[in-house]
């Protein structure tokens, strides 16, 4: 199995567009996002900017049902 890498996004929502034409090509099979998908250098009021990178997140999800979201989980020790 051949899994693209999307790394952290940071509002960067092209990178969902790359992932999909790497699938659609046939050079992988799955996709896997390392996430931080907000969170851009000066963008934190650019409410459009957020809109455009989810919306481009969720159709992904939609369009490829197995895709794997990475989160880390902080625990209360």
């Amino acid at each position: 199995m051949r899994i693209v890498v999307i790394p952290d996004v940071h509002l960067k929502f092209w990178l969902f567009d790359m992932a999909e034409k790497i699938i659609k090509d046939g050079h992988a099979d799955r996709a896997v996002c390392l996430m931080d998908i907000p969170d851009d250098w000066n963008e934190e009021w650019n409410v459009e900017r957020y809109r455009e990178t989810f919306d481009r997140a969720i159709a992904f999800a939609k369009a490829f049902p197995v895709f794997y979201f990475c989160h880390k989980k902080v625990l209360d020790i």
